[in-house]
């Protein structure tokens, strides 16, 4: 299980959680209504979503997953939207 801290541009943060063992990812918005809901996804769906967009514009607050390494040196968190 995934929790994902996904700050808005408007200075908004929507907690995103990812589950791959039940195939589920909830958004919520900052008043924690909840704003998207998908169920019955693959593993490789929400790793998919996970590694190639959680990654880039979240951060992750569950703690389990380690940052990516090259050669022994992390690679630093690099968010397009913020360049």
């Amino acid at each position: 299980m995934g929790i994902w801290a996904w700050v808005q541009p408007v200075d908004r943060i929507w907690k995103v959680i990812s589950d791959d063992e039940k195939g589920t990812l909830y958004v919520y918005n900052e008043k924690g209504e909840l704003i998207l809901e998908r169920k019955g996804m693959s593993k490789e769906e929400i790793s998919f979503i996970e590694e190639n967009f959680l990654q880039i514009v979240a951060t992750d607050l569950s703690g389990a997953r380690s940052p990516a390494v090259i050669d022994g040196m992390p690679i630093l968190e690099h968010n397009c939207m913020y360049a």
